[in-house]
């Protein structure tokens, strides 16, 4: 007898997935030495000079290609949650539609809307720190 439904177990299964690929995606990045790498591979650093808020995002997976989670969340932690959140997200949703709604309250597209503003917002900050602009 399984304790979930089988479109929990395939939300779960699809978390899975996604972690699987992200994992081998920051292992592979952790031991890739490209020469001549260019120092910068984001178009508005590029331009501006300026840190975008998702700078430090390969940074991050290289490090946890490394084990060094710390070190990732200290290049850039929006990137490390939202990575989380991402691959998170099937299993997430398989449990809202597989229980009963009264104990699953939704987020409004607002509220979401908001909370990924706020996090840019954040992020963007924390790269102005990280860098020494701020």
């Amino acid at each position: 007898m399984t304790l979930l439904a089988p479109a929990a177990r395939a939300g779960f299964r699809t978390s899975g997935q996604r972690v699987a690929v992200g994992a081998i995606a920051a292992l592979a990045l952790a031991n890739l030495h490209v020469p001549g790498r260019p120092a910068t591979l984001c178009p508005f650093r590029a331009l501006t000079g300026l840190p975008c808020p998702f700078c430090g995002g390969t940074t991050a997976a290289v490090k946890l290609g490394h084990l060094d989670a710390l070190g990732a969340l200290r290049t850039n932690p929006v990137v490390v949650f939202g990575a989380v959140v991402v691959a998170a997200m099937p299993a997430v949703i398989a449990l809202r539609s597989s229980r009963p709604v009264a104990r699953w309250p939704g987020l409004s597209p607002t509220t979401i809307m908001v909370a990924v503003a706020i996090a840019v917002v954040f992020s963007e900050v924390w790269q102005l720190f990280r860098f020494g602009i701020l």
